[in-house]
């Protein structure tokens, strides 16, 4: 009986335990949607609740979506994204996609036109195809890690990104971006329905970033067009629109980490003025008093000049 149930089990999500053949659900089609071209170069719309064939390339219309459900996995390819589904990976030929990874122990081969990386571990990312044929990956939620080529890895958290280096086979130094911008302009998260507890999240992590980040810079992440650079571009040449359809999972304004300390002094920079520096004078702090046993405080006497009295230790002493 246990036997038979996970053999249905496997069924239903159309995996294959051997083959390790994951097969995607279409659970949703935003726009045109997507169409799979036939050996005769025929084009057919791919209908919602269905599965997505294998080993043909698959193609996204401009300025549409979908979103797949796989054993483990969600997923969302975005505008103009072309790929095939293969039995242990998945070919990106151009566009973006959208990976949700709901348990620790998963891994996903991804192969692009120069590049071929692994993600594992829990959370959700962004990854592009570049114009040089290699990938930028960024990190929404959770912990992804990414091996690119088996040689190099990195581990990208919320709001960290980073390119393949297809000169070193290496992965490029960190960047941070400005998620609250991104979550607003990617089509990848606010072009599609999303649950309110992943909404909750990202909201979360974009407030804590803010907390933690410092100094923004006028100036956005571009493409990556030779092997081993990437742009850096002046916002104040390029703005970026707020809400427009985009599938580029770094088109926000990029953070510094951490605190820039001034150069002015930190006390200075404290208070918001110079410092002054106080001589201690008898002027400064007057010796305190105690009333005498017989004085009853009233109003009128607090107008009596209380310097003639004693100072405390003059009485521990006794006369």
């Amino acid at each position: 009986m246990k036997f038979c149930l996970i053999a249905c089990s496997i069924f239903l999500i159309g995996g294959s335990p051997v083959l390790g053949k994951v097969s995607h659900l279409l659970v949703a089609s935003m726009g045109d949607g997507v169409f799979l071209s036939d050996k005769s170069g025929k084009s057919t719309a791919v209908n919602q609740a269905t599965f997505m064939p294998f080993d043909t390339k698959l193609s996204v219309r401009p300025k549409s979506g979908i979103e797949t459900l796989a054993a483990g996995y969600q997923f969302r390819f975005g505008s103009s994204t072309a790929f095939v589904f293969e039995q242990q990976r998945i070919e990106l030929f151009s566009g973006s996609i959208f990976v949700r990874s709901r348990k620790i122990t998963n891994a996903l081969n991804l192969k692009g036109p120069e590049a071929s990386i692994r993600l594992s571990g829990a959370g959700s990312c962004l990854i592009d195809v570049e114009p040089n044929g290699g990938f930028k990956c960024v990190g929404l939620l959770g912990k992804i890690i990414l091996t690119f080529n088996e040689k190099s890895s990195a581990t990208i958290l919320p709001g960290e990104l980073v390119f393949t280096n297809l000169a070193e086979n290496a992965f490029s130094d960190k960047l941070v971006v400005d998620l609250h911008n991104l979550f607003e302009t990617s089509y990848l998260i606010s072009g599609f329905s999303n649950s309110q507890s992943f909404l909750d999240s990202l909201k979360s992590v974009s407030e804590s970033q803010k907390l933690f980040i410092g100094k923004t810079f006028d100036a956005t992440v571009g493409s990556a067009k030779k092997s081993e650079v990437f742009e850096i571009i002046n916002e104040s040449e390029t703005p970026n629109t707020p809400g427009q359809f985009s599938d580029d999972p770094s088109n926000v304004s990029y953070k510094n980490k951490g605190y820039i300390v001034s150069d002015s002094l930190p006390l200075q920079e404290l208070l918001g003025r110079k410092p002054k520096r106080l001589s201690v004078t008898s002027d400064n702090f007057p010796s305190p008093t105690i009333p005498t046993p017989n004085r009853i405080a009233t109003e009128e006497s607090s107008e009596v000049n209380p310097t003639n009295r004693p100072f405390p230790s003059r009485l521990l002493r006794g006369n």
